[in-house]
């Protein structure tokens, strides 16, 4: 058994696969460093908005955490940990792009390299585990 305890059958494991492509979110938060790169560099024509980048409800995982993710593992250990990660992301991401618009550059890459590089991998090996246990 890994890190997610709950036991689900077949049945239940595809039903939950088919609610979320695990894989696809986690790269989508893979790239969310290469979209603040390009933010901080200037190269981006994406307009981020501060206010909605630091909500983690508002990408396609964090509506399934908040919802029938949460139904599904809300009591487990693993899952509260992923969430919690999953916010500290997303603020994380929100402060940089604050620290870009105000143009402290040095705070907002200390910030990427940082805190927010490790939150992000801890975030994708969480789904990673998640997506191996319901594929077994």
């Amino acid at each position: 058994m890994g890190v997610f305890e709950k036991i689900f059958s077949s049945h239940q494991k595809k039903a939950i696969l088919d609610e979320i492509n695990l894989m696809e979110a986690a790269q989508a938060h893979i790239v969310w460093k290469l979209r603040l790169l390009r933010y901080l560099d200037g190269s981006s024509t994406e307009q981020l908005d501060p206010a909605v980048v630091c909500r983690d409800d508002q990408c396609k995982l964090g509506v399934w955490i908040h919802g029938i993710g949460q139904s599904h593992f809300g009591s487990e250990a693993a899952f509260q940990v992923m969430r919690a990660d999953h916010a500290i992301f997303h603020q994380h991401a929100g402060q940089i792009v604050r620290y870009s618009q105000v143009k402290k550059l040095d705070e907002a890459r200390a910030l990427l390299n940082g805190k927010y590089r490790q939150v992000s991998y801890k975030v994708v090996m969480a789904l990673t585990e998640l997506n191996s246990e319901l594929k077994t």
